[in-house]
Order: C-alpha cells, then structure tokens, then sequence
C-alpha cells in the first residue's frame, strides 16, 4: 500500500519541496549500548546541533545527555580538540562561552545529512555569529530539540514533532522577501506543518503589526498552518495577547495607502487569531534553563 502525500505538502509551495529533507533528519538522542557506542552518538548529534543551529553550549549538553557540567565541557572540548568546534567566550551565553562549527563539522553534517551545508569560516570565530541573537537562538535550540525529546510520565516517548528545520536553513531555502523568516518549522505526527516562535522580549505595536501581517502572508502561502509560540514568561505572552487584541479590532478599520483594502479583513483576523498558539508548556523548563 502507497503512503498518501500529507494535504498540507502543497506541491506548488517551494519550502515544501524542501521541508521533507530537513525533517528527515534524526536529531533523537540514543544513549548507546557501550561508551564507544555513546560516544559516537553524541559527536555526531553535537555536530549536527553545531551546524544546524550555528552554536551550541555545555548548557545544551548537559540537558540533552543528561549529564553534568564538567562532562559537558570534557565532551565540547574533545570536539574542538578534533576539530570539530571552535571555543568563544562571551558573556551573552549563560555558560560564559559557546562553540562554533568549524569547515570539518560541516563536511561531516553533510555526510550525516546528505545535504549541502553552506559554511562560511572566519579567522576570527567571534565574528562568524551574531552575539546579540546568541541567547534567542539558544532557547531557539533547546524547544526544538525539547519537542523531540518529550516522553510522558511514565517514560513513553511521545515527541511533539517528529522534525524540524532551524531558522538558519529557513533562510536558506526561503527566497519569499512576503514570508516572515520565522524561528523554525515543525513537522507534527498528525503531518501537519507548524512554524516556531520564540519570543524572550516585550516588542511594541509597530513591530506586532508586522509581524502579524508576515505571519498572515504565510499562512495564505500554506508555508505553514499555525504558529506555536515559546517563552520563558507569561508576562510577555500577556501582553502579545494584549497587542493582538487591539490589532484584530483596528487594523481592519485602517487602510493601505497603495491599494486602498484595510489592512486586516475580518476573516484575516479570525484565521490569526486561530493560527497563534500560545504553548506555556515549556515556561518554566525555559526561565530555569536560560534565567536562574
């Protein structure tokens, strides 16, 4: 019997041509039978991690490992001892430091992931990632690996999603200047396509108008069919949900200056208001990992 294509894999939509490769890709953590059998999954799902998301740290580590610090740092050290990372300090990170992929880890993410990785080196590695993103796209990282690291409280796995694509290869794939680049994408078990938000700082009307205007673009597009958001703090979910409110009621009574149409219809702002999952479920998992 032929597997049915999922209805949200909208042939006509560039970014599904390209979603199922990125989602392919196995990013479970397996402990391994033996140390040697441990110790070669974790390099690999390090490197991938490295790649996929430009970063990684010992925080990051010793969470998914299960292990503590100072086994973290053994493991991160022995992979830029082989090559495989680069160490920069830098107070953005809580851990005081994060590593960089370097031109080798690439070359085996590409083996392991049978894509092409486009890998830009700089002689200085502090310049080779953005340090004012360096704590979203840590919290970024751990709900996207977290959603495939979920088991219920008897220890059954139940992933949230069953893979996903980061922001970095977002970008990459995303040649649409109307489709919001968002944090990353989801594949849920139902096979429906969910994009991933984290939000770890107020923003003001302006910038929600936009985003929910991109949001909606996309939506239209099928990019994707909701949007799940993550933080660490109700609070800023309180106060989105504020800002969405008043944007819902005004945005359809104001007008584009180009084509004269409101900038919101009803309908538009039903299907947002619909679409935007606020998921509390990792509030405290996040304010305790990135704020204590």
């Amino acid at each position: 019997m032929t597997q049915q294509p999922s209805i949200n894999l909208e042939t006509n939509n560039t970014l599904h041509t390209h979603y199922p490769r990125y989602f392919d890709i196995d990013m479970r953590y397996y402990p391994g039978v033996n140390n040697h059998q441990k110790g070669v999954n974790r390099t690999r799902l390090t490197a991938l991690i490295a790649i996929r998301f430009s970063i990684v740290t010992p925080g990051i580590i010793r969470w998914l490992y299960a292990i503590n610090h100072r086994l973290a740092l053994e493991h991160l050290n022995r992979l830029e001892k082989d090559g495989f990372l680069r160490v920069v300090k830098t107070h953005r990170s809580p851990d005081g430091r994060v590593y960089i992929p370097t031109y080798t880890a690439a070359k085996f993410a590409e083996e392991l992931m049978g894509i092409d990785v486009h890998f830009r080196s700089n002689k200085n590695p502090a310049l080779q990632f953005n340090q004012n993103n360096v704590m979203h796209n840590l919290i970024n990282a751990f709900v996207m690996l977290r959603g495939i690291h979920n088991y219920h409280s008897d220890e059954t796995y139940a992933p949230m999603w069953k893979g996903f694509i980061t922001e970095p290869e977002f970008q990459r794939i995303n040649g649409l200047s109307a489709t919001r680049t968002v944090d990353g994408a989801v594949l849920l078990p139902d096979g429906s396509i969910v994009a991933i938000e984290v939000e770890h700082s107020f923003k003001n009307k302006t910038a929600r108008q936009a985003i929910l205007l991109k949001y909606l673009a996309s939506l239209k597009n099928g990019d994707y069919s909701k949007i799940f958001l993550f933080s660490q703090s109700v609070k800023i979910f309180d106060d989105i949900k504020r800002l969405h409110e008043q944007l819902f009621e005004e945005m359809p009574q104001r007008f584009d200056k180009k084509t004269r149409a409101p900038l919101l219809s009803e309908s538009d702002a039903e299907l947002l208001h619909s679409s935007i999952i606020f998921r509390t479920k990792l509030c405290e998992e996040i304010n305790e990992m990135f704020y204590q």
